[in-house]
């Protein structure tokens, strides 16, 4: 009689058993050519809307305010939600040179709809 361990070896070497493929990588951020891009999309999908910081304070468009889905940051900058005008805010999150990430609409990405420079959080 056969061990068991062998039977399995068998299979594997003939290719009788499929084994689940390991999980993939999260995405990886892509190459950011502004101080800050800020995608509608997870995953770095979507319109895409750059900030460099001498800009200032900007309104990032109604397209993205509200709905930035994934972003990189390759300088500190201040992603804001505006209370009612652009220096009134409810809250501010800082953002760190290096700072990603591939989901962001449900951690404040769907309240942001302001980027300014790192020294105003």
């Amino acid at each position: 009689m056969r061990s068991p361990y062998l039977l399995l070896a068998s299979a594997l070497v003939a290719g009788g058993l499929a084994l689940p493929a390991a999980p993939a990588a999260a995405a990886a951020a892509p190459p950011c050519h502004a101080h800050v891009c800020l995608w509608t999309g997870p995953n770095y999908t979507g319109q895409v809307f750059t900030w460099w910081e001498g800009q200032g304070n900007v309104f990032i468009g109604s397209v993205h305010a509200d709905h930035v889905g994934s972003f990189v940051a390759t300088t500190g900058a201040c992603f804001v939600d505006t209370a009612d005008t652009e220096w009134r805010w409810h809250s501010v999150r800082r953002a760190s040179a290096g700072d990603y990430s591939s989901n962001y609409y449900g951690r404040y990405g769907n309240v942001m709809d302001r980027v300014a420079p790192a020294r105003y959080c």
